[in-house]
């Protein structure tokens, strides 16, 4: 059975320092929601939580949908290549647990006509100044975000970075043993993509 993340919610105390840490390592944009953890699709089990973040599905659904092949599925981790990822939201929409971000991203906007550049104040030289005409758009680049397991390290930063240890990686099968019966239902199926038997 899979891993997953998890929270205990008898020592989660809600202070951001998981979502932080999770920024801090992968570019200032964090790859998980856990402060507001009591608003993950209802899959509470007892005293754990799951927390808005990628669980790695065995039959991911992001990938199916995935044009440019920019989802790679290596050794149980799922993880984007960058430099395949058009950020074209597919994934984002097709992932059951709503863990994969759209980010956007802004290129410098041009300096106006005659506008003093950084290098003209700082060290009083001139610089080129921009023909008059269209002035151009900053360009616009979307990009999906998820998390990766903190591929390359040898740790994962949002469960190293808390201090209460409320955040740890738990085998499903721990956690369908407990809590109730059809949310354990629901979270083997979204994962496996099996449909699950009900109780009778």
């Amino acid at each position: 059975m899979a891993e997953v993340v998890t929270v205990n919610l008898k020592r989660c105390v809600n202070c951001g320092v998981c979502e932080m840490a999770c920024a801090e390592r992968h570019g200032g944009k964090s790859r998980l929601k856990v402060k507001d953890v009591l608003q993950s699709r209802g899959l509470i089990f007892g005293d754990v939580a799951l927390p808005i973040v990628c669980k790695q599905c065995e039959n991911p659904a992001c990938i199916d949908v995935c044009k440019p092949k920019a989802l790679v599925q290596e050794n149980g981790v799922i993880y984007i290549d960058e430099d395949k990822c058009i950020g074209c939201g597919k994934c984002a929409k097709a992932c059951p647990f709503n863990a994969i971000f759209i980010d956007e991203t802004r290129d410098a906007p041009t300096p106006e006509p005659h506008e003093p550049s950084a290098l003209s104040m700082l060290f009083g030289r001139k610089a080129k100044t921009v023909k008059r005409g269209r002035k151009r758009r900053p360009k616009t680049r979307k990009r999906a975000l998820k998390c990766d397991r903190c591929k390359g390290y040898q740790n994962m930063a949002c469960i190293d970075a808390c201090y209460f240890k409320a955040l740890s990686l738990q085998d499903l099968s721990t956690l369908t043993n407990s809590g109730k019966p059809e949310h354990a239902r629901l979270l083997e199926q979204q994962l496996t993509k099996k449909e699950v038997p009900s109780e009778s």
